[in-house]
């Protein structure tokens, strides 16, 4: 069935609307659409089957214009002058919480961008007020260097072949900030003289939610953290815990994510805490837990542990669907669980946990992948890799802004696993004929059985037993065949390596064993044999000055020389000599077989 055209107004409606998620997934969508219609035109990927009006260039628009309403709406100039190709290397509010003060220096200092007519990049308006040059107060006294208000403006901004520059918006979004910001500070500076906790805390919260609407993210985190100290019960822990965790995920600093969750599990979910805090939690979140468990999803998904993402998403309980839209919606957890499930669980494991399990519930948000999982649970692996490739789902894969990364890597896990799968009941498959249920030729495919023979992904990692198909597995280059050796042939092969095994152990220990003899027998007699190659023979220590001779002390020296070095070589020779060759012994089949 042809691709239905992406809703970008639904597609966004699932998160909240002033989160920080929402405008990161906005702009992500924005350029993601505007390099595709640079790129393949508007007929090219995700969006080459929607209607006219419905564009990659239309919904780059829209998606740009719905993130400048966000910025607008939050007061976040920082970032609406980064999209237009402006960085400003400190932030007037950061200024003023490190100094408490200077605030009109600030708004002073600070450069501005003014528009370059029409839909042109914005250009740099320098600063005529003496005071731009002058020295500003830092934390802790003393002064820093005059700020070097340099602003580095780029050619061709994708925001600016769509939406003018608003010069009046940053203007007033910074006086307004600044005013705000003095406001806070000041309620903050009260409440510590009066060594009120309840109100330092508030007034910590406030100013984090004013940082973070401004795109301030580490500076929210700061603050955040620093309001953990005043929390007095588990309901306010748990607000900072929720907090932190949002930060983080915004900021993708993915070990402050499982660090505070794991801090959470020890005091708020328990530890510490008594049971009357507990209570208290639960009442005021009881999806306190889910959420960690969605968030502590993603990092995993982030670095790469996807076997941990899978079982991690499938453990989230259905009731969790908007309450953590600030970070994740339900259809993603769907479609996390669903994905990541299919890469990485064996076909037991996969009807437990998601197709038969309580994650159930969740696959009616996205009944295209419910469709694939069913193809899959009855052995129709084309039917479900064409699903996965060439339908809606490869296009919300690529559009989310946690999982693009990964859509490569993860679809070809599941097209690994279906092969397997797939040849496990035969003992001989045409390549041909898998290379026509899998989408690709004879060549490509021998490539991946190839891979799977060898125990290796297709990205060069080391798989489970379900990504491989095992040291029985042969091809047959000639008649394109993929072919598995019997039960016999494999317990010969094992119990022939068994036998060179056993046979090399032997070897080594009687050399290590003749060494130490040697060795005995040299400091009994008082020989001590030299690592110069210059000098032969031997030297006893009784003689004085020495000399040599050809007696039974010579032929301890001969045997050393014939084992090419001296006896503390001997004593821990490496078995790499060896190993050659047994593994040549191996490959050539030279043990005779009938003598198992």
């Amino acid at each position: 069935p042809p691709c239905p055209a992406f809703d970008l107004q639904a597609y966004i409606s699932r998160y909240d609307p002033r989160s920080e998620t929402s405008l990161q997934r906005l702009l992500f969508l924005a350029h993601h659409f505007h390099e595709q219609r640079l790129v393949g035109g508007d007929g090219g990927g995700p969006s080459s089957s929607s209607d006219d009006h419905d564009t990659a260039a239309t919904i780059a628009r829209r998606s740009f214009d719905l993130a400048v309403r966000h910025m607008k709406a939050t007061g976040n100039h920082r970032r609406y002058l980064e999209e237009y190709g402006a960085t400003v290397e400190s932030s007037p509010s950061e200024s003023l919480s490190c100094g408490g003060g200077g605030a009109d220096e600030d708004d002073d200092d600070s450069p501005e961008l003014v528009a370059g007519g029409g839909t042109s990049s914005p250009t740099l308006r320098p600063r005529s007020d003496s005071r731009s040059s002058s020295t500003t107060p830092r934390r802790g006294g003393g002064t820093t260097k005059p700020r070097n208000n340099t602003m580095t403006t780029k050619k061709h901004h994708a925001i600016s072949r769509y939406l003018d520059y608003d010069s009046e918006f940053v203007r007033s979004s910074r006086m307004a900030a600044r005013d705000r910001l003095a406001t806070m500070e000041g309620r903050l500076g009260t409440a510590q003289s009066h060594l009120m906790k309840e109100s330092i805390r508030t007034a910590l919260l406030a100013l984090a939610e004013f940082h973070r609407e401004r795109g301030e993210l580490r500076e929210a985190w700061r603050r955040v953290a620093r309001s953990r100290e005043y929390c007095a019960n588990g309901r306010q822990h748990i607000q900072v815990c929720l907090l932190l965790v949002e930060l983080s995920v915004d900021l993708r600093e993915w070990p402050s994510v499982r660090d505070t969750i794991s801090r959470a599990e020890h005091t708020v979910m328990g530890g510490t805490s008594s049971s009357d805090d507990n209570a208290a939690v639960d009442a005021h979140d009881p999806l306190f837990r889910q959420k960690l468990r969605a968030a502590l999803g993603l990092a995993h998904l982030a670095e790469g542990r996807y076997g941990d993402a899978a079982r991690t998403f499938a453990s989230v309980s259905t009731e969790l669907t908007d309450q953590f839209n600030g970070v994740v919606g339900a259809e993603d957890l769907a479609l996390y669980g669903s994905v990541l499930g299919m890469a990485t669980m064996d076909r037991k494991t996969l009807h437990e946990t998601v197709i038969d399990g309580v994650f159930k519930g969740r696959l009616e948000l996205v009944p295209t992948m419910r469709e694939a999982l069913c193809h899959y649970s009855r052995a129709e692996y084309g039917q479900c890799l064409s699903l996965l490739q060439h339908s809606s789902i490869r296009r919300d894969l690529l559009l989310d802004i946690h999982l693009h990364a990964h859509v490569p890597a993860l679809l070809d896990m599941i097209r690994d696993r279906c092969i397997v799968q797939y040849f496990r009941p035969y003992s001989s498959v045409s390549l041909e004929k898998m290379g026509r249920v899998f989408g690709c030729n004879a060549r490509e495919m021998e490539e991946v059985v190839a891979k799977l023979i060898s125990g290796t992904g297709s990205d060069g990692a080391e798989e489970d037993e379900g990504m491989s198909l095992g040291d029985g597995a042969r091809i047959n280059a000639l008649e394109k065949t993929l072919s598995v050796e019997g039960p016999r042939s494999v317990e010969r092969r094992a119990r022939r390596r068994a036998r060179v095994r056993a046979a090399k152990m032997g070897v080594v220990f009687a050399r290590n064993a003749e060494g130490m003899i040697m060795r005995v027998a040299c400091v009994e007699n008082g020989i001590a044999i030299q690592s110069d190659k210059r000098s032969s023979g031997w030297r006893t220590r009784s003689s004085g000055g020495g000399g040599r001779g050809r007696d039974g002390g010579g032929r301890h020296a001969g045997s050393g020389d014939r084992t090419g070095g001296t006896v503390d070589q001997l004593l821990f020779d490496s078995d790499d000599s060896i190993s050659g060759d047994d593994a040549m012994d191996i490959d050539n089949h030279i043990v005779n077989p009938n003598e198992f």
